[in-house]
């Protein structure tokens, strides 16, 4: 890398950190991370995640060893923490942040791709 390259790239790096940080002040990236905090600090929602995790390797498990009816009690356990956590308030208001955050990193992406394809055509 040259030290005009190195510029360049320095340039972009500063312009990138700009760019992140006014994302960041975005209402819906605000919004999103609190709802993630939240998520991350509740205990019934961490646990909850756990249980899941276990129930699907013990799916795996009963599967391989062919327990169909420790398989099939396994998997109703599994639908109803699934349910729950559905269900959880905590759980819908960070799902429905995260799709309004990620519309709007979409939406920057396509507008720096629309603009990179007007310089290169």
């Amino acid at each position: 890398m040259n030290v005009n390259e190195y510029h360049i790239e320095s340039d972009i790096n500063k312009e990138l950190d700009k760019l992140i940080a006014l994302l960041l002040q975005k209402e819906e990236i605000i919004a999103f991370q609190k709802a993630e905090s939240k998520v991350e600090e509740s205990k019934w929602v961490q646990d909850t995640i756990e249980q899941i995790k276990n129930k699907q390797r013990d799916l795996v498990n009963f599967e391989y060893y062919e327990k169909p009816e420790a398989y099939k009690k396994t998997l109703d356990e599994l639908n109803a923490l699934n349910k729950a956590i559905d269900e959880n308030i905590t759980v819908q208001q960070y799902r429905a942040s995260l799709v309004e955050a990620n519309e709007v990193v979409q939406f920057l992406f396509k507008q720096i791709q629309t603009e990179v394809d007007s310089i290169t055509d």
